[in-house]
């Protein structure tokens, strides 16, 4: 069964600093058409740092879509033209102060595929030294160290909520297990 609907046309409804919201017109498998509305996103990049006595850097942070501060792994969106990789060393330096010696590409994800374009890449930062935060303008956050293990059974009892950090939790537990 052919799956794919096909563009019929596109109208931009908001442009923004962070997203633009598209309205698509589009032709339905059945040959009807139907409406799209999108979110597009530059992307972003989500960074579980991991110190060599098995603790994970995860950050509080005020996230005002929900009202609530919550307990986050790094991340930051990509800017215009900007690398993956490049953006997940600036996140983890502005984010946190460290600099990593080994990196591993964990995949990427799509962050809810029915309405937002966003892909998010995920990394495990190991070979970690310590800095000097830089947040960016208007950023407030708060880095919290814990053991990897005490991360993992927050996401898994549902203390951690946030899609991202429990991504990359998952695949770092994965790769650092042996399992992929």
């Amino acid at each position: 069964m052919d799956l794919e609907e096909k563009r019929l046309s596109r109208e931009e409804v908001y442009s923004g600093p962070v997203f633009t919201v598209t309205r698509d017109e589009v032709l339905l498998p059945d040959g009807k058409k139907g409406r799209r509305d999108l979110v597009h996103s530059s992307g972003g990049v989500v960074i579980l740092p991991l110190d060599g006595e098995g603790n994970v850097t995860l950050v509080r942070q005020f996230r005002y879509a929900h009202g609530r501060v919550l307990l986050e792994a790094v991340a930051g969106k990509l800017e215009k033209g900007e690398e993956p990789f490049a953006a997940a060393q600036r996140e983890l330096r502005e984010e946190t102060g460290f600099t990593a010696e080994k990196w591993d590409f964990l995949g990427a994800i799509e962050t809810s595929p029915g309405f937002l374009t966003e892909k998010l890449y995920l990394y495990l930062a190991r070979g970690l030294t310590g800095g000097t935060m830089d947040l960016d303008e208007g950023e407030f956050l708060e880095p919290v160290r814990c053991p990897l293990e005490e991360a993992a059974a927050m996401a898994a009892d549902g203390r951690l909520s946030d899609a991202k950090t429990l991504a990359v939790l998952l695949r770092a537990g994965r790769l650092l297990k042996g399992e992929v």
